[in-house]
């Protein structure tokens, strides 16, 4: 959860780009979007509750994948734009 502040810290202490938002921090890809879905998912694990990881485990798929096919498309974007 530190590493999620630090980079909305980051996200503000920048320009605020798509490029910044969809930035990785630490080697986490896309981070955030990935690492409020750790967080979920190791909740989980640690506190044992099924429910919870099943949760986790959508919520990751949708919203990491979500923001992995959009910053593609910014990618894409930008390039065809050069």
């Amino acid at each position: 959860m530190v590493m999620y502040e630090i980079w909305w810290i980051r996200y503000f202490r920048s320009r605020r780009t798509l490029a910044d938002f969809y930035s990785s921090f630490l080697g986490v890809p896309v981070a955030g979007a990935t690492l409020p879905v750790i967080v979920v998912f190791l909740l989980g694990i640690y506190g044992k509750v099924v429910w919870m990881f099943l949760a986790g485990t959508i919520l990751g798929i949708g919203h990491i994948g979500i923001h992995l096919q959009h910053r593609k498309e910014m990618l894409c974007v930008n390039v065809t734009r050069q």
